[in-house]
């Protein structure tokens, strides 16, 4: 997903921080650097890049979507 998901995870941790939800701020801080780590991994050794980083980056990707719906639904209902 490229930078979408360091966003997703920067987004869920500013959300979840203002709800005041601070150990899954942490996770979502965690999350975030693990896609922006392995989003750099991935786009600058495409091709030498093991798979094992790739599912790491769906897993964070996923993980960072989970905590933005939570965050939101914590702000907003």
């Amino acid at each position: 997903m490229g930078f979408l998901s360091v966003l997703i995870g920067a987004v869920a941790a500013s959300l979840l921080y203002l709800t005041g939800h601070f150990e899954l701020m942490i996770l979502a801080v965690i999350v975030t650097f693990g896609s922006f780590w392995s989003w750099g991994v991935l786009r600058n050794q495409a091709q030498a890049a093991p798979n094992w980083i790739k599912w790491i980056n769906l897993v964070f990707t996923i993980i960072g979507i989970v905590l933005l719906v939570t965050g939101i639904f914590q702000m907003y209902f």
